[in-house]
């Protein structure tokens, strides 16, 4: 039997030349998997934006880059995680495929 693995989802807004009306929505808030399984986490922005990131917040607090989408349609994929950005630039997906005990954490996007 694998090891339970807790997934969390926040949201990070960047204040750097933003209008207050931008808005994201990620989901899920929180999940708990096992370790093997695939997650899937989306964050949807409520305008276009210049680029999409998302970060793994570590242990101690700190933010771990995962990956920066900068263009619609983008797909990165790094340490079994892939991540893609729409063609509008309004949706975001991220994966996680075969979860190991590294996965574990707080997943945060974020837009500029």
């Amino acid at each position: 039997m694998g090891m339970r693995l807790q997934v969390l989802a926040w949201l990070l807004t960047f204040q750097a030349a933003w209008v207050n009306t931008q808005m994201l929505h990620q989901s899920p808030q929180s999940l708990t998997i096992q370790e093997g399984d695939e997650v899937t986490m989306s964050c949807n922005l409520s305008t276009s934006l210049y680029a999409l990131l998302w970060y793994r917040q570590g242990d101690d607090g700190s933010l771990v880059s995962l990956v920066t989408l900068q263009k619609g349609g983008d797909e990165k994929s790094k340490d079994k995680i892939t991540a893609n950005l729409d063609k509008k630039m309004q949706q975001s997906s991220l994966w996680i495929q075969a979860s190991q005990p590294s996965h574990s954490g707080t997943y945060l996007c974020g837009g500029k």
